[in-house]
């Protein structure tokens, strides 16, 4: 019983990370819950017949079809041959973080003005493209995150409005990353105190992983719930 696998994505297509090969592998696992990483705004939204329609009449009048994530299209693929329940985890920071926009494009801004940041950006979105959810999944991916982290506190060490960034920085991920990641497993727990299943799967932005995988092993510590978390790749 309780029995999860967190896999790591991207949210937008790219070469071999596509919603066919993420279908492979959810399949074999034949989870009965999906947990996904959107909110329920969103959730509603894509998994809605008037969604469907709206997508199905935009092709047909050579129109394009609003982006949606792999994610969701897999999941949809999926639905058709299987009963599960789709279950949204996540939570809506954009109005905390709106009121900053400015100074997050201001951060993004410094990093990518440095020539190694673009390159083991580019580098990121090449292994992404060749290698799909294997590299996404794998210690070669949080190699690479652990490196960019360290790029970004360097970069940000030797910018002249160092306090500025800083702050922009420990903002940015408390919201993006703390916040979110804890409301999500916040919500799998809750979910899972009043539903049974046995398999499950958990969608989520690869760049979470690192950071989720510490905050699975406090929540294991303190839950009276034990679930079986399986993490995906990670060789």
């Amino acid at each position: 019983m309780y029995n999860i696998t967190l896999i790591g994505t991207i949210h937008l297509e790219n070469g071999q990370c596509n919603s066919d090969e993420l279908h492979k592998i959810i399949e074999p696992i034949n989870p009965e819950v999906i947990f996904d990483e959107l909110t329920t705004r969103f959730s509603d939204m894509y998994y809605s017949d008037s969604f469907d329609m709206y997508c199905a009449n935009n092709i047909l009048l050579n129109r394009h079809p609003p982006v949606v994530p792999l994610e969701v299209k897999c999941i949809k693929r999926y639905k058709e041959n299987y009963n599960i329940k789709i279950f949204p985890v996540d939570i809506d920071v954009t109005q905390k973080l709106s009121k900053y926009q400015q100074e997050i494009h201001f951060m993004i801004h410094t990093f990518f003005k440095y020539e190694d940041y673009k390159k083991l950006d580019n580098e990121k979105e090449a292994l992404i493209a060749q290698e799909g959810f294997h590299f996404l999944n794998s210690n070669k991916f949080l190699d690479l995150l652990n490196e960019k982290e360290v790029l970004e506190k360097n970069i940000m060490e030797s910018e002249i409005q160092k306090n500025r960034l800083l702050n922009i920085y420990k903002l940015f991920h408390a919201e993006q990353y703390d916040n979110r990641e804890n409301a999500m497993l916040q919500n799998i727990y809750n979910y899972s105190k009043g539903n049974q299943y046995n398999q499950a799967v958990f969608l989520i932005g690869a760049e979470h992983k690192k950071s989720i995988m510490r905050k699975i092993t406090e929540y294991e510590k303190l839950s009276e719930i034990k679930l079986n978390w399986t993490i995906y790749g990670n060789k």
